[in-house]
């Protein structure tokens, strides 16, 4: 488990633990977009991986493409592309040497849409859509599944970063709806990651009942 808060990740080690005592799990806490990060990861697992779930990206702001700063561009594109791509680069040999691998990356329905304040954010999941579709094909034939989903309002922490840190904000963005939770994109990655070895799920969209688009949202008072 690699991310960048140690605290966070002691939690969830705790949390799987409890729920399966036999396991055994790894904690890295480390910046993905840090250059070192390959070296880390292959002195860690010693340059052994079954399954990649690529999780690591973020949105910041909603501004129109003239008055966003270029630095929240800058920090998209680190997490979003570059990041994603340094890890399967890194990943991707051990698992050929192996024999076998899964590697599932997190895109986004703004990898098959558009929406006005998100040019840039949707741009970097346009790229991850078209990595792992290239990456599909090139691994073809040698026993490694590439995966993704696309998921659409999910409450995670995802819009109270995309606000910097406004919560009122952030709530507002799931106001009079019913948004999908962690733990739903959690169960569907499962899900394709379980199927016999001869099936490979390319590919889930998702969206809450209550979303039709990244624009098209119904909301009550409810």
């Amino acid at each position: 488990m690699l991310a960048r808060r140690e605290e966070k990740l002691r939690e969830l080690q705790a949390e799987l633990q409890d729920r399966s005592p036999g396991i055994l799990t790894h904690a890295i806490a480390f910046d993905v977009t840090d250059p070192g990060l390959a070296a880390k990861l292959g002195e860690v697992t010693g340059e052994r991986l079954d399954v990649l779930i690529n999780n690591a990206g973020l949105a910041l702001g909603r501004e129109k493409a003239q008055s966003a700063r270029f630095e929240d561009w800058e920090q998209m594109i680190g997490t979003n592309i570059t990041a994603n791509f340094r890890v399967v680069h890194t990943v991707l040999p051990w698992m050929l040497r192996g024999g076998r691998g899964d590697i599932l990356n997190l895109c986004s329905i703004a990898g098959h849409y558009t929406y006005a304040g998100g040019t840039v954010y949707c741009a970097t999941k346009h790229a991850v859509k078209a990595f792992t579709r290239a990456l599909r094909e090139e691994t073809c034939g040698k026993n490694i599944r590439v995966m993704q989903i696309s998921p659409g309002m999910v409450n995670t922490e995802f819009s109270t970063v995309r606000f910097g840190g406004d919560a009122a904000a952030a709530d507002a963005v799931y106001a009079g709806m019913t948004p999908l939770l962690a733990e739903d994109i959690a169960r569907m990655i499962t899900f394709m990651l379980e199927q016999p070895r001869h099936v490979v799920i390319d590919e889930i969209i998702t969206m809450p009942l209550d979303q039709g688009s990244p624009t098209t949202v119904t909301r009550s008072h409810r």
